[in-house]
């Protein structure tokens, strides 16, 4: 199996593509903490114009976000979930395994969750984040923290506004980007409606491949606090 990114190729347009199987970096940088990364290494399910579709195993170890001290983002209060100084921190992905939907230009990622109720990955997630850029090992975008949570149903519900407020309050996010997430969760949930693309796919009856080894970060990976 592939390290992230050692066989990756470049499609009609220059970018990097990869293959079923390949691993690669799932990235999300903040400019609020630069140097700072939430980091999942993943296996490429598919990779074409449409779309990229990637895996995320149980127990996979990642990079993530924590306070100056160790502690988790959430132990913070209000804006200070946003400003407070951070650190590197790395943990296990915990839970089952997910699927990831990234649509090139798309303000969005789509996750398909198993559900409690169901053998099938019909719980979705809608992760408001910037439009995904590729690089050699992975791909790079940034979390606009609104989230949109999805039933099998169709029914879906915001999640984190006012956590988008805090981030507002302490100058991450300026009044008009917050005004363009906003739009562009208006345009995921147009899509929701719809029942378009990602979540008319097979997705949800994803099985991923047994001979699939579980991706790792890179060997020089370094961070402060390990949960």
């Amino acid at each position: 199996m592939s390290e992230a990114g050692s066989q990756n190729e470049r499609n009609e347009r220059g970018q990097h593509s990869w293959r079923s199987g390949d691993h690669i970096l799932w990235t999300y940088t903040n400019p609020a903490h630069p140097g700072l990364y939430d980091q999942r290494p993943v296996t490429v399910i598919a990779d074409d114009e449409r779309h990229l579709a990637v895996w995320l195993e149980s127990g996979t170890r990642m990079l993530h976000h924590v306070l100056a001290d160790g502690s988790g983002i959430r132990t913070a209060d209000g804006p200070a979930r946003f400003g407070a100084p951070r650190a590197q921190g790395l943990k296990r992905w915990q839970g089952p395994g997910i699927v990831a939907v990234f649509q090139p230009g798309t303000d969005y990622s789509v996750w398909f969750f198993a559900n409690p109720n169901s053998v099938r990955r019909d719980s979705f997630y809608v992760n408001l984040e910037e439009p995904f850029t590729r690089f050699e090992g992975g791909i790079l975008t940034s979390d606009h923290v609104l989230d949109i949570v999805v039933d099998a149903d169709g029914t879906f519900h915001l999640k984190d506004e006012d956590e988008l407020e805090f981030a507002r309050e302490v100058g991450m996010f300026s009044d008009e980007k917050v005004e363009r997430i906003r739009s562009a969760a208006d345009s995921a949930i147009e899509d929701i409606r719809a029942w378009a693309f990602p979540f008319d796919s097979d997705y949800p009856d994803f099985r991923p491949d047994p001979a699939w080894p579980m991706p790792d970060l890179p060997a020089e990976t370094s961070w402060d606090f390990e949960s």
